[in-house]
């Protein structure tokens, strides 16, 4: 999450978002944008929520809870999507969200921020890296393994 280039670490703007088991620490570049989560019908197969309409694209929305194995959480009024830009290479309209039920706290991430995490988390295919943030467990989310998720 920290740019490295000529041995200086350069801080990288994220979102972090509260969830279950931790914190969810996601490159702001990555988000195409934050709205409140409006799905019709909940399906809840697996970790996938539904599908939300967004800019007359339809777009899946996944709860990381879910993909992290704990339980999916009720998502109310005041919930968001966070919707994602589709990975190079991939179709042009093959957006993917996340779920939150917290509004996302932009912060300015370095190294300074992060800690090893002694208690390594178990093997998550929708999990790149986990690190201490602030002292809590802090989980940056494999966007790529997500999106491929349809």
């Amino acid at each position: 999450m920290v740019e490295k280039e000529d041995n200086v670490m350069h801080p990288v703007r994220c979102l972090i978002l509260p969830a279950d088991p931790g914190f969810l620490v996601i490159p702001s570049a990555s988000v195409a944008e934050i709205v409140p989560l409006s799905l019709g019908d909940m399906s809840t197969e697996g970790s996938l929520l539904g599908v939300m309409a967004w800019r007359g694209v339809d777009v899946p929305v996944y709860s990381m809870e879910g993909m992290t194995g704990h339980s999916i959480p009720e998502f109310g009024k005041r919930s968001k999507a966070l919707v994602f830009y589709p990975w190079k290479g991939s179709e042009k309209n093959k957006f993917f969200a996340i779920a939150t039920m917290h509004d996302p706290r932009p912060r300015l991430l370095s190294s300074d921020d992060i800690e090893a995490n002694e208690n390594e988390q178990d093997e998550n295919n929708f999990i790149s890296a986990s690190f201490l943030y602030d002292g809590e467990l802090a989980l940056i989310p494999d966007l790529k393994e997500i999106s491929l998720q349809r």
